[in-house]
């Protein structure tokens, strides 16, 4: 297994997602486990990978990645059909500059519905869009983002094995660039 961190691990990813960007998922779990960081699965058709983040709160945060062997099918049991896949998608900028204008007028009026028709205008768009590799010069939106409180990947001796890995190398890693913090 090899442990990949920020930019060789991103341009690992992006350079398999570029070979074929239909039906990715990103999903964070947001229960940072007993390393005290956070989880995250990235899986694509043909595979997965497992990421340690130091932090889901910062700009930059310290990433630690592998390759692994997962079973796809649990992970997308977990999830009803609506899930709308990870990708970049080209955006028409006017289109969102309205819908969020109009978010911002509706403000009150939306905090007091039961009913998040802007959230469902939004799915709605992003579902009609296909995922696509990012080129230089045109706007394009990145994710979604699935966050969720659950461990996807499971309890197994492999998955422990791959996380206690990462994050080593996490905490190897804050110590090389804060070395004041132990």
């Amino acid at each position: 297994m090899e442990i990949l961190e920020e930019k060789s691990l991103a341009k690992q990813i992006f350079k398999r997602y570029s070979a074929n960007p239909k039906n990715w998922n990103f999903i964070i779990s947001t229960n940072s486990i007993r390393d005290g960081f956070y989880d995250a699965t990235i899986t694509s058709p043909q595979e997965s990978w497992k990421l340690k983040i130091d932090s889901i709160f910062k700009p930059s945060p310290i990433i630690s990645g592998a390759r692994i062997d997962v079973d796809r099918p649990i992970i997308e049991r977990d999830y009803n059909d609506n899930l709308i896949p990870f990708g970049y998608r080209k955006i028409d900028p006017p289109v969102f500059v309205n819908i969020f204008k109009r978010l911002a007028e509706e403000q009150d009026s939306i905090a007091r519905k039961t009913n998040d028709n802007i959230n469902q205008e939004l799915n709605s768009l992003l579902n009609s869009m296909e995922p696509t590799v990012p080129t230089r010069g045109t706007d394009y939106l990145y994710g979604p983002f699935l966050y969720t409180n659950k461990n996807l990947t499971g309890k197994s001796r492999y998955d422990e094995m791959v996380s206690e890995k990462l994050s080593q190398s996490i905490r190897r890693k804050i110590k090389e660039r804060y070395p004041g913090y132990g």
